[in-house]
């Protein structure tokens, strides 16, 4: 299950916290934006890649999950 910060639940954290978060959530909203995250079916964790030839190996760091994709030539 992915984690989701709306704003009220940022309004209960002190500054630094709140900081944080912040900068998290825009972290990760510019990935997505990007269209370079893959996320784990397990857990909802953003997956780490690594290529290996024409092949993607996505790992999940949170809960281990792992998956290949075969990266097509266009």
């Amino acid at each position: 299950m992915p984690i989701i910060f709306s704003d009220e639940d940022l309004m209960y954290l002190d500054k630094e916290q709140d900081n944080q978060l912040r900068s998290i959530r825009h972290a990760i909203d510019t990935i997505k934006a990007k269209g370079e995250a893959s996320f784990c079916r397990k857990c909802g964790h953003m997956m780490q890649y690594f290529t290996v030839g024409n092949a993607k190996l996505l790992q999940c760091i949170f809960c281990g999950n792992r998956i290949a994709e075969i990266i097509e030539n266009k």
